[in-house]
């Protein structure tokens, strides 16, 4: 006779079954324009979900691995109990595109850095992104020569301006032409001035979502750029739906012009509750890529110092995508090249500044202080005092991109991405470099 711990959890497992492929059910209905009562199923079957998986989360019954994984949660129980759905996400991409890769001609092999990263870049087929802000063209070559190793950028030209779906485009032809020229892909960031209200009325005006794909899609056409990088945040819940059809649409007018789309999400503040802005599953569907924001676990904001991203923290936000219908072929890790240093006055209150990772050797010296390992979070941690109160820094060091990148390599990601290269320099990316040639010996 089974125990009571077992029947629980059969039972609970199936009922987390149900609720998956209740949730892919209705998700084809809101991907394909379905009607109040198809998003009320999806709606409860996402909760029936969500809240059984809450039920197992933290328990022995929940593991989320560090290394390499066999299959993602929905796969697995489609195993177990003999679905004859073994690729949920199958029924989402059915009716879709196909996916196309990022078209990057190999990069250039110029000294012993370029050499390692073409080499980890010729076995892998890694996309190596870098955010790039919009400068002049002088500070732009100059800030892609000090990355050295990139094979895409993507700078901060297309701007969603009006609730009409205005565009405003400050493509640079000279930035363009020389990463072309460098073997490097130009995918423009589009972003919605992080402003949800704006977002709102865009995506709940029909008219103006057309206008804003085609304003897009002319941009991609005319610049000759290889793709665009969706970077809309701070979104309502509510317009989950009308985001995810926005994504297909625009994904569907750059595969016209042989451009690829990807887009920018946050991690779940809750694992396997995929019931915010980002309907994990669907975007992957409706895009070429799915760029993972793995950073800001704790930002400037927060009233609690901490990292800005720690490995577990990053860990359990890449395995919550895998989980939640992301292909790890389509999914790029992005990685933050900044620190938070945090000032904590005698009252307890504290504020911060960001800073480019290259910066914190030369602050801690200044203070006569220096980092001491955290193996749990895999990162190193200073403190120091000051005048008023004190200050404390959580910063990478070599052993922590090792970490992150074996995430790449061992789960079998498109890439990673780098926010920003503004922040980066050569030595960060040599730092890069030595983790990648330990993630292929």
């Amino acid at each position: 006779m089974p125990r009571k711990q077992d029947v629980t959890r059969w039972i609970s497992m199936a009922l987390v079954a149900f609720g998956i492929m209740a949730a892919c059910l209705s998700s084809l209905f809101l991907l394909y324009g379905g009607g109040n009562w198809q998003r009320a199923a999806q709606s409860q079957a996402s909760s029936l979900s969500a809240t059984v998986v809450s039920e197992l989360v933290g328990t022995s019954h929940y593991q989320l691995t560090q290394t390499q994984r066999g299959m993602s949660l929905p796969v697995a129980l489609a195993k177990v109990f003999r679905l004859p759905i073994s690729d949920p996400l199958a029924m989402l991409t059915s009716e879709l595109p196909a996916p196309a890769g990022p078209n990057l001609p190999a990069v250039s092999a110029q000294g012993s850095l370029m050499t390692s990263l073409a080499k980890w870049q010729a076995k892998s087929h890694h996309v190596e992104l870098g955010w790039l802000p919009d400068e002049s063209t002088q500070s732009s070559i100059q800030t892609i020569n000090g990355n050295p190793g990139i094979n895409v950028v993507s700078p901060e030209w297309l701007q969603l301006w009006s609730p009409t779906g205005i565009v405003k485009n400050y493509s640079n032809p000279a930035v363009i032409k020389y990463a072309h020229q460098h073997h490097i892909a130009v995918w423009a960031m589009f972003d919605n001035q992080y402003s949800a209200t704006l977002t709102h009325a865009l995506l709940t005006n029909q008219a103006a979502r057309a206008q804003a794909v085609q304003a897009v899609a002319a941009a991609v056409r005319t610049d000759h750029l290889d793709g665009v990088n969706i970077d809309f945040e701070n979104l309502y819940s509510s317009d989950q739906a009308a985001f995810t059809q926005f994504v297909q649409a625009l994904h569907q007018a750059l595969a016209k012009e042989h451009a690829v789309l990807s887009v920018d999400i946050t991690p779940d503040i809750v694992p396997l509750q995929d019931n915010a802005a980002y309907f994990h599953a669907g975007l992957a569907a409706a895009a070429n890529y799915v760029v993972l924001m793995a950073y800001d676990e704790h930002w400037s904001g927060d009233s609690v110092p901490g990292p800005v991203a720690d490995v577990p923290w990053v860990t359990r936000a890449v395995n919550d995508l895998l989980d939640t219908g992301v292909p790890a072929d389509q999914l790029i890790l992005g990685l933050p090249s900044y620190t938070q240093f945090w000032h904590v006055y005698p009252d307890g209150s504290v504020s911060s500044q960001a800073l480019a990772d290259s910066a914190v050797p030369g602050i801690l010296a200044s203070h006569h202080s220096t980092g001491t390992w955290n193996a749990q979070l895999g990162v190193y941690y200073a403190r120091y005092p000051l005048s008023t109160g004190y200050e404390e820094v959580w910063y990478p060091g070599p052993r922590t991109w090792t970490d992150k990148l074996n995430l790449v390599s061992s789960n079998g990601l498109a890439g990673v991405a780098v926010w920003s290269l503004s922040l980066s320099n050569a030595h960060i990316w040599s730092t890069v470099v030595n983790a990648l040639r330990q993630s292929i010996s």
